[in-house]
């Protein structure tokens, strides 16, 4: 699927922009010089600064030019890294994870801590159509048990869609689970045992930590940068003095920090992987939400010998509610297939049957463009809300996809202590301290950008960093 000409040109200056190459306020090339020196249409450059409009990235002065917007640059630093401590804990995530406040109903509330799409933003004509048209077919099929893998034909469009992430992943090694945290459970549950040591980064998205509670496992750790990611060195360190029998990798975007790991670094792990025959579970459940060029690789398109077991989702990108997810086990995919159905059956037929229609129509691809837009836009929204409102000292990360923004706060703030004091004011956020099993990141909060944009939200991210500044002011 080869990207229009204005995407490629749009993404190139946006990288330049995100670079410093071009500086707030600067101006940008005329069309006519890029007409010269690119030897693209006028009407394609057109459509690039349009793109760029839409995003943000820039504004247009009549009779002057285009120019990058002033809250395009980068003025505050990203969260640091931890830095590297190897020992293996066991995982005690889901009492902390209790003690948190939930979303109020209050139509003023407003939530910045679920890191998955609002309703109003997903293809709700799509899918009511895609519904629609299953509950048609006069065979009843869809009512039936389906097998254990899951739908073939949605099986097929998966392994169809594997060449955008540079694999060739085929159709009989996929399993089709209840979300991406079953597709991990599962790949978990085939290459270890309670006790047995499992690798993450760090931070860590609670729920995985949540499933190696669950299996009695126990978790090591190794630092992740939101701009380099996690080093290979502290990789193979960990794996051969600390008996990993498995890693998970959040590779494109981690949650919380947006970390991507790059093309080199992902060689270099599916190389070790097979070399040292250590499964490697890689979670790419947000690959897809890329904001520059094409979806980023993985590990799996490098894997030679069946050690990677990539696992995805379309629970952030399409239908949360229905709960699709699925993976490609390499080697195991024969075991990864046995305990899912041994732990709850075949996924839901009609389910997957209405994700199927939604990909084959092309309705997904064509919402993807959009989507990736939106969240593009809120990003750099809530960038600039929170580097004008946000206390002196405060880091951001900034992500080139995904949905979720890092950020560090003064170190005489405790973000769990004060979400309470936030949620008085209807306003709710991730604190830092869920995504550590060390009880570490106290003064962090993790911020989701897939909402809709309205006032509410500008007003609460505001009122958010003016409680944050009041209490950093407070004499200790």
């Amino acid at each position: 699927m080869k990207e229009p000409a204005y995407i490629t040109l749009a993404n190139k200056i946006a990288s330049m922009i995100d670079g410093g190459i071009y500086k707030p306020e600067d101006k940008l090339p005329s069309i006519r010089s890029l007409h010269k020196d690119s030897g693209l249409s006028t009407g394609t450059i057109l459509q690039a600064f349009n793109h760029l409009l839409d995003k943000g990235l820039i504004s247009s002065q009549e009779k002057s030019g285009y120019y990058v917007s002033h809250h395009s640059g980068k003025t505050l630093p990203v969260p640091q890294a931890l830095p590297v401590s190897l020992s293996e804990r066991s995982v005690h995530i889901d009492q902390l994870l209790q003690k948190l406040r939930r979303d109020s109903t209050k139509r003023s509330f407003v939530s910045f801590a679920n890191a998955v799409p609002d309703s109003r933003l997903l293809p709700f004509n799509s899918i009511k159509r895609a519904i629609q048209e299953i509950s048609r077919d006069v065979s009843g099929d869809y009512l039936k048990l389906e097998e254990r893998k899951g739908n073939l034909a949605l099986r097929e469009e998966i392994a169809r869609r594997s060449f955008l992430w540079g694999g060739s992943t085929h159709a009989d090694e996929l399993v089709i689970t209840n979300g991406c945290t079953e597709a991990i459970m599962c790949c978990l549950r085939a290459v270890t045992k309670p006790g047995d040591t499992v690798l993450v980064q760090d931070p860590c998205f609670y729920g995985i930590m949540q499933v190696l509670e669950c299996l009695g496992l126990k978790v090591a750790t190794i630092p992740s940068h939101p701009e380099t990611a996690i080093e290979i060195r502290d990789l193979k360190d960990a794996c051969r003095r600390l008996n990993i029998k498995a890693c998970i990798l959040v590779t494109n975007f981690n949650n919380p920090d947006g970390a991507l790991i790059d093309t080199e670094k992902k060689k270099q792990i599916a190389t070790f992987a097979n070399q040292e025959q250590i499964p490697i579970i890689e979670d790419d459940l947000y690959g897809e939400l890329f904001f520059y060029g094409s979806h980023p690789d993985t590990i799996k398109a490098y894997d030679k010998g069946g050690w990677v077991m990539y696992c995805n989702s379309f629970t952030k990108t399409l239908v949360p509610g229905l709960r699709i997810g699925w993976c490609a086990a390499g080697r195991f995919a024969y075991d990864v297939a046995r305990i899912k159905s041994m732990h709850n059956g075949a996924t839901s037929n009609f389910s997957q049957r209405v994700v199927q229609q939604l990909i084959s129509s092309g309705s997904y691809d064509r919402h993807l463009r959009k989507f990736r837009l939106e969240l593009h836009k809120n990003l750099l929204r809530m960038t600039s809300l929170i580097e004008q409102h946000f206390p002196e000292g405060t880091r951001i990360t900034r992500p080139k996809g995904g949905i979720v923004i890092w950020v560090e706060l003064p170190e005489c703030l405790n973000t769990v202590r004060l979400q309470d004091i936030v949620f008085e004011k209807d306003i709710a956020y991730a604190p830092g301290e869920i995504f550590s099993n060390s009880g570490n990141y106290q003064h962090h909060l993790r911020i989701s950008y897939g909402c809709y944009w309205e006032p509410r939200i500008e007003k609460a991210l505001i009122r958010l960093g003016a409680l944050f500044s009041k209490e950093v002011a407070v004499p200790v």
